[in-house]
């Protein structure tokens, strides 16, 4: 079970289905985008690997929360990566 999957089950709610999942969707959200304001030395890829789910997923969290991080040479994942 990768560890997306398992912040999502630790934040569901037994209330109902729908209920249940937009809350726990939201919650793992939030604790994604604290991951990315955490460790600005990782790349999102690295995150996602991290995380066991995608790189799209980790991107599209990033534009959800408004957190810019650098881009290019001068991005600290960048330096790490080399």
């Amino acid at each position: 079970m990768s560890q997306y999957q398992k912040i999502k089950e630790a934040t569901a709610d037994v209330v109902g289905v729908r209920i249940a999942r937009k809350r726990s969707t939201k919650r793992a959200h939030e604790a994604i985008r604290d991951l990315i304001v955490a460790s600005p030395a990782l790349s999102y890829q690295r995150l996602a690997e991290m995380l066991g789910c995608s790189r799209w997923l980790v991107s599209r969290v990033a534009v959800e929360f408004n957190v810019r991080r650098p881009r290019g040479a001068g991005a600290p994942a960048h330096k790490e990566e080399q």
